[in-house]
């Protein structure tokens, strides 16, 4: 057990020193090429703001101090530096360039701070060597801002290693003896190279667990939006099923008056082959009643299939500047041929801006508000639609005056929920959960304002359409 605990382990530091091929995923790379530009900006900008700062806090502590030209030089390289990488982060070519192009230039900023310093050190009687302090900015503000792999923050490392100790020996032939490397700063740059890889492996993995946690979401998100779309359609199939039922009724007397008229102007037309002069004028005045009948008939069964129309495809994911007072008008309509006893439904609809939307989706939320309401109010029930201009909004009202509900009712409204009744398995306020994620997606909200006994008010909110 040791032994496997010991290759688990080992296995773990090894997946996380040297990550799998993670930026093989087309858009965790673009990602991370993002990630990186950015990271190039910022360190540009801490470049220039640093070097600013330090050159003022030195003028400002040492105005005539013997090393401040040589670090009004440094501060200008630095900075020049730090303008080049912003310029690279916002140039179209550099995405895939950016953590090469990062590693390059914290190696020459540091190696420009240590030149500066073995200088100071030849040119100062009491130099001022903040030799590790320089290095160990330079190597973390990199580290922590740029999503580098443990082999980009060992290459830094290392970049840092061989010039400070390029730097050293040069200094020390042509500035002054005695400005060798120091063994206490190789050790000290090694050790805090392999502490940035640690803290490099970290954060590298952190940003893939972030990446695959955000993927996760993205494709729940997707899931419950198909999903509310399959509850919406099932509840919207059933709806159509009532309707058609109702509506096949109603197609029966225009089908069956088209039949009969056809029917009708057939023997006319046979009579009027044989009649008389005299009969004619009368023949001709009835075909001209019947073919009346069947136009109006026609335009009745049009009228009848264009409302079954209206409410399909609810699936149907183009937008659309549409008119919420006719979506309103249609709901009403269709909802009266549902229900033989339905109560009356008053409309209030004032002069209202378009709405971009899916049009067939907002018809199935307000559908499903109205439903909710006959089914809430009593025989003698009333219900009303209105429609009003607010400030920067369109808002719907569907107000009843049926049996409400209870504050507890009314804190879970949109929580959907399955429940037990009779030894069935049934659910509850999916409709509302499903009609408020749909306003949500087109940028409205739902509000709802009941009390027991009294009735109910629900108002939906939609952003107008652009101009």
């Amino acid at each position: 057990m040791r032994r496997y605990a010991g290759v688990m382990w080992l296995e773990q530091v090894k997946s996380h020193l040297f990550p799998p091929a993670d930026e093989r995923n087309p858009a965790f790379r673009y990602e991370i090429e993002q990630s990186s530009l950015r990271g190039l900006q910022i360190i540009g900008g801490v470049q220039i703001a640093v070097s600013l700062f330090m050159l003022a806090a030195r003028f400002l502590v040492a105005p005539g101090g013997e090393t401040l030209p040589l670090r009004s030089k440094q501060a200008a390289l630095i900075v020049f530096f730090g303008a080049i990488d912003i310029m690279a982060a916002k140039s179209n070519w550099s995405g895939p360039w950016a953590r090469p192009i990062s590693i390059f230039s914290a190696v020459v900023s540091a190696g420009v701070l240590v030149w500066a310093s073995f200088v100071a050190a030849a040119q100062s009687t009491s130099p001022n060597d903040f030799i590790p302090g320089e290095i160990t900015l330079v190597l973390l503000v990199t580290v922590t801002i740029m999503p580098l792999r443990p082999l980009h923050t060992l290459a830094l490392g290392l970049g840092l290693l061989a010039g400070y100790f390029a730097l050293a020996k040069f200094s020390e032939r042509t500035i002054m003896a005695g400005l060798g490397p120091d063994p206490n700063y190789l050790i000290f740059i090694v050790m805090l190279t392999l502490l940035s890889i640690g803290i490099t492996a970290v954060l590298y993995r952190q940003r893939w667990s972030n990446y695959e946690i955000l993927q996760q979401t993205i494709e729940a998100g997707e899931a419950l939006r198909q999903a509310q779309n399959r509850i919406l359609l099932t509840e919207n199939a059933s709806s159509l099923s009532r309707l058609t039922a109702a509506l096949s009724h109603e197609m029966n007397n225009p089908l069956g008056a088209m039949i009969s008229g056809i029917d009708t102007l057939l023997l006319l037309a046979q009579r009027q082959a044989a009649a008389t002069p005299a009969e004619e004028p009368k023949l001709i005045e009835l075909q001209a009643e019947v073919r009346r009948s069947v136009q109006q008939s026609s335009a009745r069964l049009r009228e009848l299939v264009g409302k079954l129309q209206r409410f399909t495809d609810l699936d149907e994911t183009s937008m659309a500047s549409t008119d919420l007072n006719e979506i309103l008008r249609n709901v009403a309509t269709m909802i009266g041929d549902e229900k033989e006893k339905a109560p009356q439904v008053d409309l209030r609809l004032d002069s209202v801006p378009p709405v971009l939307c899916r049009p067939q989706q907002l018809a199935a939320v307000f559908r499903s508000l109205l439903s909710n309401a006959l089914n809430a109010v009593n025989g003698d029930g009333r219900i009303s639609i209105s429609s009003r201009r607010g400030v920067d909004l369109v808002e719907v009202d569907i107000e009843d005056n049926g049996r409400g509900m209870t504050p507890e009712q009314m804190k879970h409204i949109f929580e959907p929920e399955f429940r037990v009744a009779g030894g069935r398995v049934a659910a509850g306020n999916w409709s509302m959960f499903n009609s408020r994620q749909i306003v949500r997606e087109h940028g409205g909200d739902i509000r709802i304002s009941s009390r027991e006994g009294m009735g109910t008010r629900v108002t939906v909110v939609l952003p107008p359409a652009a101009h």
